[in-house]
């Protein structure tokens, strides 16, 4: 038996599905939820609600991201051989301006990774792949999408809280020894983190539905370009001691 694709048609109810409703489809039946995508995309309110709480999950774990940086930052400049008047001086700096900055790069940046992460998974879909899908389509794509990790990201907020360590996942990295933290492959397999695997999954599944294509022809594709974006970053991460 041939594996379905979806052609456009007039939408029935069920296709045309409130907001809540695709929210919630998109955790237990994400083919469901983007078939009401494709046949009437509503990208506004799942970016609003990425966005927000992104600003929400920035204001509960500041404290500790903050902390963990300064940390970072105090051994960087020790090794530069600063005094510690210096290196109090050049803490308080950075307070300073983290508390007038960090909001606004949350809210910017959410904006930003949404916009090109749905040309990127436009371009992929219609340009690599031939499918047909719409950058409306793909920005709600984007955004229903995300709503996993980020809900991922709050099931950890209160261990995160509890351990005052941003060093939290449910991912392969756990099977490491704890001092290889700074490794080049803990960075990597972090990537394989519970929610970021389930995100993709979804994903994958949306470029499918609002491009009319199989999801054996999208993930492959998906997931090499992800693999090679982690491995960049990792990499990155490793060279500058981040």
């Amino acid at each position: 038996m041939q594996e379905a694709t979806h052609p456009t048609g007039t939408a029935s109810p069920a296709e045309t599905m409130s907001f809540i409703q695709r929210v919630i489809n998109v955790f237990v039946n994400p083919g469901k939820a983007f078939i009401a995508v494709r046949n009437k995309p509503n990208w506004i309110p799942p970016a609003m609600l990425v966005i927000l709480l992104g600003l929400l999950m920035t204001y509960l774990i500041a404290p500790i991201a903050m902390q963990e940086q300064e940390e970072k930052t105090i051994t960087m400049l020790e090794k530069r051989g600063m005094s510690q008047d210096q290196i109090d001086e050049a803490l308080e700096s950075g307070q300073a301006i983290g508390k007038y900055i960090m909001y606004p790069s949350a809210l910017i940046g959410g904006i930003v990774v949404l916009l090109l992460s749905a040309a990127i998974w436009l371009f992929v879909s219609n340009t690599l792949l031939g499918g047909q899908a719409r950058y409306t389509q793909m920005l709600e794509v984007a955004g229903l999408s995300s709503l996993i990790a980020t809900v991922g990201m709050f099931i950890k907020i209160p261990i995160i809280l509890a351990q005052k360590t941003m060093n939290v996942h449910f991912s392969l990295a756990k099977l490491l020894p704890e001092n290889s933290k700074d490794t080049f492959l803990y960075k990597f397999l972090i990537n394989t983190d519970l929610f970021n695997v389930w995100s993709i999954a979804v994903l994958c599944i949306g470029i499918a539905v609002v491009g009319g294509l199989k999801v054996k022809k999208v993930w492959p594709v998906v997931v090499a370009l992800l693999i090679v974006w982690y491995l960049g970053v990792a990499a990155l991460g490793n060279l500058f001691g981040r």
